[in-house]
């Protein structure tokens, strides 16, 4: 096995310990959250654990990209999918996602005419109520980014379906209370 396959597997086994024992992981470095690097991941470690149905690719924290444990995942979604919340645009989007399966950006952007300002603001949406989420990498576009391919939160969920999940709040400030304040906690089931 070459070093970088080594090297991107010890990466993977950092984030999968991460995950195991905190529910959510900042892309980028901020004051509020460990962030993917700081854990010792990359991108292209996270986004085998999101390939794999291992992680889930939301904007739940402050509308910035935020990757959840299966587990929180699980726990949170009751609190979220609230598709009253939603634009008449970004449950349009939603529908077509979840007509087709899994869309690139590109074809989001064409289905609906959507400048790249609309396309994130819609999305974002979508990200923050947990509907949409990463299901696979689209176009390499450097080493460390790459453009996606969408799906649904359900779409997700098979890539590696769970057995009944029981849902308790404790578990939620448990896999959350080492890294945030139970205020902070509250914020997010808002």
């Amino acid at each position: 096995m070459n070093e970088s396959l080594i090297q991107n597997q010890e990466k993977i086994s950092l984030l999968q310990s991460y995950f195991s024992c905190n529910g959510v992981l900042s892309c980028n470095e901020n004051k509020d959250l460990p962030s993917l690097e700081n854990v010792g991941g990359d991108f292209n470690s996270i986004i085998s654990l999101m390939e794999r149905g291992e992680v889930f690719y939301s904007k739940l924290y402050k509308k910035r990209a935020t990757y959840l444990s299966r587990e929180l995942y699980y726990q949170i979604k009751p609190y979220k999918q609230r598709a009253d919340r939603l634009s008449p645009k970004s449950k349009e989007i939603l529908d077509f996602i979840a007509a087709v399966g899994i869309v690139t950006t590109k074809e989001i952007k064409s289905m609906f005419m959507l400048s790249a300002k609309a396309f994130s603001s819609c999305m974002d949406e979508l990200f923050a109520e947990l509907f949409v989420t990463v299901i696979q990498r689209d176009r390499m576009l450097n080493q460390g980014w790459s453009s996606f391919c969408w799906g649904t939160s359900l779409r997700w969920e098979q890539l590696k379906p769970l057995p009944e999940v029981e849902l308790d709040i404790k578990k939620i400030s448990a896999l959350l209370s080492a890294i945030m304040t139970e205020k902070q906690i509250q914020s997010l089931l808002r």
